[in-house]
């Protein structure tokens, strides 16, 4: 059985000096209340930010880089294309922050820039990893199963396995 959710943690060095614009161009475009990576549908949780690496003594420190981490429904490729398409205008304000970063215009190009900057992954966060967010969104009782007797819980149980 195919894995229903897939994980990317995307690293990108930000160009030199370019940190805080970067920083700002997150606040500007990835809005808490209606985030671009929600435009992209499938997206169980994902986080976009500027990591500053911690001084170490008598080295030059390393540079910024930015952070993609999402968990998805399967297949990745076609929620990074999703993505690429939906918040090309937030994806280009933020990461054309990052080195050689070539912009959402050209897929073939787009999605070299992302393999080349893509981490392994060994391990997921989501709870379910085998449901789609779909799956987990129609399952989404579990607060109200705290009021509900046994046999109501056990009710909506199979209500929503046979949905």
């Amino acid at each position: 059985m195919a894995a229903a959710t897939e994980a990317l943690v995307l690293l990108a060095r930000v160009r030199a000096g370019e940190a805080d614009a970067a920083r700002q161009a997150i606040k500007a475009h990835w809005p808490a209340d209606r985030s671009p990576f929600a435009a992209a549908g499938g997206t169980h949780l994902a986080r976009l930010q500027v990591l500053t690496p911690p001084a170490r003594s008598r080295r030059r420190a390393p540079g910024e880089h930015l952070l993609l981490a999402a968990d998805v429904d399967a297949p990745l490729d076609a929620w990074i294309e999703r993505l690429r398409t939906a918040a090309a205008g937030p994806l280009d304000a933020v990461l054309g922050h990052c080195a050689f970063y070539p912009g959402a215009a050209e897929p073939a190009a787009f999605a070299r820039w992302v393999a080349a900057n893509r981490l392994s992954v060994g391990f997921s966060v989501v709870g379910s990893p085998g449901a789609t967010l779909a799956e987990v969104e129609r399952g989404a009782f579990a607060e109200a199963g705290q009021r509900m007797t046994p046999s109501a819980l056990h009710a909506a149980w199979r209500a929503w396995r046979s949905a």
